[in-house]
């Protein structure tokens, strides 16, 4: 994603002390289970948010089953938070269907331009500003360093979905000061039962030098089923390679990819790999 972007949880585990007769003895607890994040539901009011709720309805036992098993690997998230994304949109830019589809873009822009010093920060020991203006500040903390970066940064998602909620595609273009920084591609259909899609992140990494683009492209590609779910990461070089998923077949593309992650369950019988 969202890249593929995998996320991560920041997970608390505290230690317990008990006190035992006269003396004070520290018992450290077994670790609890950290939290999962739960698994999206469909948010909103009105028609096309109940449409989408029917939909999604169908595999909600499935996904939290998923949710209650998986930290690290969150693509499960990827079609419930894509769908309430864009009933948010919709709604927000009134969009209306026409011949049976929803077609329109929503932008979102601003100037994020930002000026600092390693006094306003002093338990930063580095802050790296657009790699195209200045080197990063030295990480002595004295002296009358100031860094600036940041500007305008621009999102536009459009979107072409089906007033059924049935199918649909979503693209996302991210750029800072017309630089392009990130580029997502979604699409998703529901046949005989199942909820097949695709999500395509350009394969950008940021370190503290900047932003760098490599080859390709990160991509989830899943089936989501009452009682199942598949889901395969896989490298593409272009947008061509990508399955469809109004025509993908489910065993012969799942026997031919060489997944980086894959995410299966039965019921709650979940499996993650590598």
């Amino acid at each position: 994603m969202r890249k593929h972007i995998v996320l991560w949880l920041l997970l608390l585990m505290p230690l317990l002390l008990a006190a035992c007769g006269k003396e004070e003895v520290e018992e450290v607890s077994p670790s609890p289970t950290p939290e999962h994040l739960e698994a999206p539901t469909i948010q909103g009011e009105g028609k096309l948010a109940e449409t989408a709720k029917n939909i999604m309805s169908a595999y909600e036992e499935e996904l939290s089953a998923v949710a209650a098993k998986s930290l690290d690997n969150l693509t499960y998230t990827i079609p419930g938070n894509v769908i309430n994304q864009f009933i948010q949109d919709a709604q927000a830019s009134g969009a209306e269907p026409a011949d049976g589809y929803y077609r329109f873009s929503w932008t979102q822009s601003g100037d994020y331009t930002y000026e600092t010093t390693v006094d306003d920060a002093p338990e930063i020991e580095a802050v790296t500003p657009d790699p195209r203006d200045e080197a990063p500040m030295d990480n002595q903390l004295n002296g009358d360093y100031e860094v600036s970066g940041g500007g305008l940064f621009e999102r536009v998602r459009s979107y072409e979905f089906a007033e059924t909620v049935t199918r649909g595609r979503m693209e996302i273009s991210d750029s800072l000061n017309g630089e392009v920084t990130g580029h997502e591609y979604f699409a998703f259909s529901v046949r005989d039962g199942s909820l097949y899609f695709v999500d395509a992140t350009l394969n950008i990494t940021i370190d503290e030098s900047g932003l760098h683009t490599q080859d390709g492209f990160i991509t989830a590609v899943g089936v989501l089923k009452p009682d199942s779910l598949d889901i395969l990461e896989c490298a593409y070089s272009n947008p061509e390679q990508f399955p469809d998923p109004a025509k993908v077949n489910w065993s012969e593309f799942a026997a031919s990819a060489h997944p980086i992650t894959r995410l299966s369950a039965q019921g709650e019988n979940v499996t993650f790999s590598p």
